[in-house]
Parts: structure tokens; C-alpha cells; sequence
């Protein structure tokens, strides 16, 4: 779609990958929650029952995730150039077709290994790429990035998961880096690498019999919780590692 150039004051979103089940959560509770805040959502096809419910206040792009397809949607956003308040990428995959959470070296698969990381860590960091010149500005932005404990190097003590792990550990490892450097080009942006808990959706429904009573999450919850931590942070220069309690996790 083309986008229309939002008038006036008000905060402004970005949701990326919502047509996830917690990134569709994001969506809602942002609108719910602020009647001055309008959303600009991306994922592969148009969540038309949303639109119809919040109007003008909620624009979707689709796309593929390609590199000319995010490049595309971005040059789409000039126009909201230092006026985004928050962003919330939620690209990611643990399994799919031809692709599980590998238990044994055996199991290693190097086509499937490439589609993991590059959902996982390489489309973020595209989507980041191209959004640095619009989230640079007086305004503070905060930016949010679904990342996993499971990608902390020093909490594995149970090992298996190859893939994932070492997705959201790249992950992890990019978003240093693009701090690092935001710091010194973007100063009002803070970035934050999110690990949500065990979300019920689709992503986590093969695996739900081994997490223990209270620590399913509605993608409601998790998306408030996320809001809050967001609404809380500060520009520092830092990527913060954060699970859904505000906890910060070892890298």
C-alpha cells in the first residue's frame, strides 16, 4: 500500500513481522492503549480485519523480506523521518517446513541452518539497516527486537537447538554492534533485544508440554509487558538483554 503522511503531533509505531501472533498483540495494544498513536505495520500479506477495525490509524505494508522488498517499504516511511517513538521487530522461526530445533550433530542440516539464520538474524538486522536514517532525529525511539535466552552463550548449560541458538546469539552479537555505532550517529535511539518466555503461539506449540505451570504466556501479556519495558527505557548507547520481568540476561 502507499502510505499517507500522518498530520499533527502524536506518537507514531512500526511493527515488523505482525502477522505473528505477539506482533499482532503489539499492534492492538498500542492502539487500544493510545488513542494519539498511529501504527504502521509490515509482514507478508495484509491483516485486513485490523485495518477495518482501527481505520486510518493502522497502515500495512506487505512484503517478502527481501532485501529490495525492506528497502522498498522504508524508502515508503521518509516521510516519518525523526518521528518514530517505537519499533518492534518480530521476524523469526524455530521450525517449519524441513526445519526443526536440531537435538544431535547429526541432525545438522546446512539448508536449513541458512533459512534460520537468515530469518532470524539477517532480516532484522536489513530492516534495521534501513530504518537508521528515519529513527535518527531529536525525538527519542525506542527499538525493540524479539531475540531468546536461549541465545546466551553463558546460560546454555543443556545444549541442542544449533540453529536457533546461534541465531539469537548472532542476533544478540549484531544489535551490539549497531548500538555501538547508533550511539555515536543516532544518539535518541535505544535498542533493546527482547526475550519474551514461552509465548502460546504456533512458534511454540510442538514444544509446550515441558514448560512448567504458570510460564505460558498469552501474546496479550507479553505484548503489554513489552510496551512497559519500552515506555521505561532511556537512550544510553547500550543494547539491553532483557526477558519479559525487566530482567537483564548474561550474554
Amino acid at each position: 500500500m502507499t502510505a499517507e503522511s500522518p498530520g499533527g503531533g502524536g506518537r507514531f509505531a512500526l511493527v515488523i513481522g505482525a502477522g505473528g501472533e505477539i506482533a499482532r498483540a503489539v499492534v492492538e495494544r498500542l492502539l487500544a492503549d493510545d488513542d494519539n498513536c498511529q501504527v504502521f505495520a509490515v509482514s507478508r500479506t495484509c491483516n485486513r480485519e485490523l485495518v477495518q477495525r482501527f481505520g486510518d490509524r493502522l497502515q500495512w505494508f506487505e512484503s517478502d523480506y527481501s532485501g529490495t522488498s525492506i528497502s522498498r517499504v522504508c524508502e515508503s516511511l521518509t516521510f516519518l523521518q525523526g518521528r518514530l517513538d517505537r519499533v518492534v521487530i518480530c521476524n523469526g522461526i524455530l521450525h517449519g517446513d524441513g526445519i526443526r530445533p536440531e537435538k544431535r550433530l547429526e541432525d545438522l542440516d546446512q539448508q536449513a541452518m541458512t533459512a534460520v539464520l537468515t530469518i532470524n538474524t539477517i532480516v532484522p538486522l536489513l530492516w534495521l539497516q534501513g530504518l537508521a536514517g528515519l529513527i535518527k532525529g531529536p525525538r527519542p525511539c525506542v527499538v525493540a527486537v524479539l531475540s531468546a535466552r536461549i541465545g546466551s552463550i553463558a546460560d546454555n548449560a543443556r545444549g541442542g537447538w544449533y540453529s536457533y541458538r546461534a541465531s539469537k546469539a548472532a542476533l544478540n552479537m549484531l544489535l551490539k554492534t549497531a548500538a555501538i555505532e547508533l550511539a555515536r550517529r543516532a544518539k535518541g535511539v535505544k535498542l533493546i533485544a527482547f526475550h519474551p518466555g514461552t509465548v502460546d503461539t504456533p512458534l511454540s506449540r510442538p514444544f509446550q508440554n515441558s514448560v512448567p505451570d504458570g510460564k505460558l504466556f498469552t501474546p496479550d501479556f507479553v505484548a503489554g509487558r513489552l510496551l512497559q519495558l519500552m515506555n521505561e527505557a532511556r537512550p544510553d548507547g547500550e543494547l539491553s538483554y532483557l526477558d519479559w520481568e525487566g530482567k537483564t540476561i548474561p550474554w
